[in-house]
């Protein structure tokens, strides 16, 4: 895992193919106190981690750093399951860098812990799409990104849509 004092990170490139630095943005993440704060930490990581589709090396580097802060805190929002999903299912895509090989043990490491954070998370109470975020990041962990995104793109209008079209059951 790459350190939060390395100078690298001031190379790497976010989602939008530029330099970015997170280490700010970590650790605010790290000092929260409550889901609202923790949601305006992650705003800034979803604004430069990803971008219509397009990730970064910085994205992969970060993916570690997020699982270690929820290990030492349950995630109090869905940000940090939908995230590090929707990382690891576009790092998938062509267009997308390769992880580094410095960075992918670490990486790769990270999306094993999972699980357990999922279970850490699971006394709270959790809304409609906390529990899509989770079921998504449990399907990327495993390595079903197809279900990843099904789950991340489920909400209740397009379940609704669903069962109308298929089965003509107006719930």
């Amino acid at each position: 895992m790459l350190d939060l004092t390395d100078p690298t990170w001031d190379r790497l490139e976010g989602g939008y193919r530029r330099p970015y630095n997170p280490v700010s943005a970590l650790r605010r993440l790290e000092a929260v106190a409550n889901p609202k704060e923790e949601s305006e930490a992650y705003k800034e990581l979803w604004d430069e981690l990803h971008h219509q589709g397009d990730l970064g090396t910085c994205s992969y580097a970060c993916v570690p750093h997020l699982i270690r802060i929820a290990e030492g805190r349950p995630p109090m929002t869905f940000d940090f399951f939908a995230l590090i999903t929707v990382i690891e299912i576009e790092r998938h895509e062509r267009h997308n860098p390769k992880i580094p090989r410095d960075m992918e043990s670490a990486y790769l490491q990270a999306l094993e812990k999972i699980p357990a954070l999922i279970a850490q998370a699971s006394p709270r109470k959790w809304d409609e799409i906390m529990i899509s975020s989770v079921c998504a990041a449990l399907a990327a962990s495993k390595g079903n990104r197809l279900l990843a995104r099904a789950f991340l793109e489920m909400n209740e209008l397009n379940a609704k849509a669903f069962l109308r079209e298929e089965t003509g059951y107006e719930p």
